[in-house]
């Protein structure tokens, strides 16, 4: 790409800050102003978080799985992957002690509400599905993509707000500085790693991230985009709207979409590139020392040594995500017993 065209780009993009795109963005976020108005300066977090073992879940997810998933493909049908082993307890009790900062906390489900919550605490606030959702006929969905398109239109919530995934912790203290730059810029934490290219034998993760990085190919270049860490990021509801009149077409059909599929929309992996070449954010390639993430798979005794060097280390940031085949009590055990060490003391969030 030439100068020039790299200009004409730059300029493409801060022109949807036009007088179309603010009234869009003002009319789209009107029904939330109308709740409670945080301070301009606020942050909140908002959480996704779901439990494979609630009944209701488990009956819609096999009727709507036989009746909308591909025949004969086994990828999306992974319990794991909604697997509840109270690891929001922690990651709450993590971000009362390292983050003391954050506004007010937003729970999303599909209506479920774990059992130990303190749904009366005055900074918590839970958010069904269908109160995010404009097309209440993509619901129920068992899709994050899907779900996380929707998370800037949860009423109440601060222009920019911290979205963590439930198995997302701060391992230590946080402040503002570590979000925000110097110069007002949300700081959005990215690896060295490479977006993928697609590839038919790749399984269904590195086919969605390929129809991404096409997506971000098609509009920006040929440049190198790198994949978003597993740490909370920081959004801005103005700005996911503009991103989401980029990719109109694909953020409505992934929204429909009750299971990821290769053509799923993934709003952390175009949002971040975007942002940087609107220039309204800054990229900062995080070190593994001070953001781990640990998958729980076989060997289990591999999974136990990697949490022990977490005890050890204190990252500011760690991910437990959950790829265990076999007796899940095995894995709740181990994730139980390291989390409870780590964050022994119950938050204001546990009943």
């Amino acid at each position: 790409m030439t100068r020039d065209n790299w200009t004409n780009k730059i300029y493409q993009i801060t022109s949807l800050l036009s007088s179309r795109v603010k009234s869009l963005c003002r009319g789209a976020l009107q029904s939330a102003e109308k709740g409670l108005q945080p301070r301009l300066d606020d942050i909140d977090a908002v959480y996704t978080w779901v439990d494979s073992a609630d009944t209701q879940f488990a009956k819609d997810f096999d009727k709507y799985y036989d009746l909308e998933n591909p025949p004969g493909d086994p990828l999306n049908y992974h319990q794991h992957r909604y697997r509840d082993s109270e690891e929001l307890r922690y990651s709450l009790r993590s971000l009362e002690i390292n983050a003391p900062w954050i506004n007010r906390i937003f729970l999303v489900t599909n209506g479920q509400v774990p059992s130990w919550l303190n749904v009366k605490h005055p900074r918590l606030s839970l958010v069904k599905h269908s109160e995010i959702f404009p097309d209440q006929s993509h619901l129920p969905t068992f899709n994050s993509l899907a779900i996380e398109t929707h998370l800037h239109r949860i009423k109440g919530l601060s222009k920019r707000f911290l979205y963590f995934n439930d198995d997302m912790f701060l391992g230590k203290k946080t402040i503002r500085a570590d979000f925000i730059s110097t110069d007002g810029k949300p700081k959005i934490r990215v690896e060295a790693w490479i977006l993928p290219e697609f590839s038919e034998e790749s399984d269904l993760t590195f086919k969605w991230l390929a129809f991404n990085h096409v997506l971000l190919k098609n509009y920006f270049g040929d440049f190198k985009f790198v994949m978003l860490s597993h740490a909370p990021c920081l959004f801005d509801r103005h700005s996911i709207i503009e991103v989401q009149e980029i990719w109109k077409t694909e953020f409505l059909n992934g929204s429909a979409m009750r299971f990821r599929t290769p053509n799923s929309a993934a709003l952390y992996v175009l949002y971040p590139h975007y942002e940087a070449f609107a220039k309204r954010v800054e990229l900062v390639e995080e070190v593994s020392e001070n953001c781990t993430f640990v998958m729980i798979k076989e060997p289990l005794e591999l999974a136990v040594q990697e949490l022990e060097k977490i005890k050890r280390d204190r990252p500011q940031f760690f991910t437990i995500n959950d790829n265990w085949h076999k007796d899940p009590k095995d894995k709740y055990i181990v994730v139980q017993k390291f989390l409870n060490d780590y964050f022994p003391n119950p938050s204001s969030f546990e009943k």
